[in-house]
């Protein structure tokens, strides 16, 4: 029976920033690493498909990531958005027209922009970008797993971030009383990103992440799947292993200790080290067991049975005639957001917390992106449509492909419509390939019973020191789940190796950063 130092379950970013991280740290006799991964190519959520000569990825924008490259040895080209981050179309369905908000890259930008679709607001703006950047600072306070002195330390240098950790982004929108509300939907743009509506995400989440986009954001030249193509020739240089098409049965536990795993075909690997970064309920309701997390923690179980997971989404995939022009549309930024504002995204959450799907032609929000536009070749367009609920999909499509396919497509030709009409003219008769990811797609490739896009549900009371703890109850048994994104995810593979080696990389601190990384 083989045996590692440390067995790795998921071949995604978190996990491949992991295996690096740890083959840079630990001498050769102690790197004996092993990823285990389900599919035939490593990447999970990150990742490009090629159709009848069409590129699709299914990532789509990064912030600033040069320092964890630099640490992981790696090189990439990257396409800085220059000009405008992302637009925002507010849609008015009895004008059936709508209003344009072009959000430039850069934060001075950024700003000027603001002030000047508000000027009453002007020192309601500055406020909130003073609040972000003296919040963004005391972040390099963090630590993963924080003793008491480094708590006294937060309670000291991190008053914004403890004012926050509670708050939901609207409710942190609103203490700034901003007068016009068009800068509510701007700002609002921000938390499309996590998934999740502004009445529901928390604040410290999408605060950081306003912070670190408009740094600066970027596209891969060669599609998101050079990530883990080139992680994964790292790996394989520094002497990792990764098997693929393998699926893990189970995690075995010994004495409250997790020391192997066990695949579907019977195969056991040892290791002194396991992180799993499959989805979470798999991970510890599964692959554990409820029964063994109880043993170890009943608290910690609780927690791990009643987190809420984010929800599942349509993507909609469509290669375009090179006749139409989406450059003289304007679709060479960033991401699109096309809603009917206000509580629009809030209202889709609701549905969605009855199991149904908000299809209508006065209240509707969906992202869209362009990325041939930034990167070359054929030109494609993908629509995103969150929240879904996975419920009724999967029987479906075992039960009646016939009408799965029906009603996907019903599903793609009520947004293809919508987007035709308020930002892209002549779009339907310009396809010339479709392809719609339902929830039932994403519970299949993810492996994840709900068709989580995002994981754990990113809301206040599961983010921060309130999300589901890194180091499990399980004696060597790590959950690395920071936040969703390549740039936290990276992250994450950095935070749990430092925490297995007690701070060989961060010394403990909760974010890799050359400046403050000791």
């Amino acid at each position: 029976m083989k045996e590692y130092d440390l067995i790795i379950i998921g071949g995604g970013i978190t996990g491949l920033s992991t295996a690096i991280a740890w083959l840079k740290t630990h001498p050769k006799e102690n790197n004996r690493v092993l990823i285990v991964e389900q599919h035939s190519i490593v990447g999970g959520c990150v990742t490009t498909f090629a159709r009848e000569g069409y590129r699709f990825d299914t990532a789509q924008i990064i912030p600033d990531i040069s320092e964890l490259l630099d640490f992981f040895g790696i090189e990439t080209v990257l396409k800085k958005f220059d000009d405008y981050y992302a637009r925002i179309y507010i849609a008015d369905p009895v004008k059936k027209n709508a209003t344009i908000f072009s959000v430039p890259s850069l934060k001075a930008r950024f700003i000027k922009y603001l002030k000047q679709l508000s000027p009453d607001d002007s020192r309601n703006i500055d406020q909130f970008f003073k609040f972000l950047e003296e919040m963004h600072h005391e972040l390099h306070y963090l630590k993963t797993e924080p003793n008491f002195l480094n708590i006294l330390n937060i309670l000291i240098h991190c008053p914004k971030i403890i004012r926050l950790r509670k708050k939901t982004y609207d409710q942190f929108l609103r203490r700034f009383n901003f007068k016009n509300k068009i800068l509510y939907e701007v700002l609002d743009l921000f938390s499309s990103f996590s998934g999740l509506s502004a009445e529901r995400c928390s604040a410290l989440l999408t605060a950081s992440a306003l912070n670190t986009t408009l740094e600066g954001s970027y596209r891969p030249v060669n599609g998101f799947i050079q990530f883990p193509q080139i992680m994964r020739k790292k790996i394989e240089s520094m002497g990792g292993e990764i098997r693929t098409q393998a699926m893990v049965k189970k995690i075995i536990i010994e004495n409250n200790t997790a020391t192997a795993i066990e695949l579907s075909d019977g195969t056991r690997y040892h290791a002194r080290y396991i992180v799993t970064t499959a989805d979470t309920k798999v991970s510890l309701l599964r692959l554990v067991g409820i029964e063994n997390l109880k043993a170890a923690d009943k608290h910690y179980a609780q927690k791990a049975d009643r987190v809420a997971m984010s929800p599942s989404s349509f993507f909609i995939h469509l290669g375009i005639d090179e006749a139409l022009d989406l450059k003289k549309l304007g679709f060479d930024c960033g991401y699109n957001v096309l809603t009917t504002g206000g509580d629009t995204f809030e209202k889709m959450y609701r549905a969605f917390d009855k199991d149904e799907l908000l299809l209508s032609d006065s209240l509707f929000h969906c992202g869209v992106v362009c990325p041939s536009l930034k990167t070359g070749g054929k030109p494609v367009i993908s629509i995103h449509v969150v929240p879904a609920s996975v419920n009724g999909w999967i029987d479906l499509r075992e039960r009646d492909r016939e009408q799965y396919h029906k009603k996907k497509q019903n599903i793609a030709d009520h947004y293809i419509r919508l987007v035709e009409q308020y930002m892209i003219p002549g779009l339907q008769q310009n396809i010339r390939f479709i392809d719609i990811n339902t929830p039932a797609t994403f519970a299949r490739f993810l492996n994840s019973p709900t068709g989580s896009n995002f994981d754990m549900m990113p809301v206040p009371s599961n983010f921060g020191m309130y999300r589901l703890k890194m180091r499990t109850p399980i004696k060597n048994l790590f959950l690395p789940k920071f936040s969703n994104g390549i740039w936290p995810s990276m992250q994450a593979g950095i935070q749990v190796v430092d925490m297995i080696t007690g701070g060989a990389i961060m010394s403990g601190n909760s974010r890799y950063s050359v400046q403050k990384k000791s």
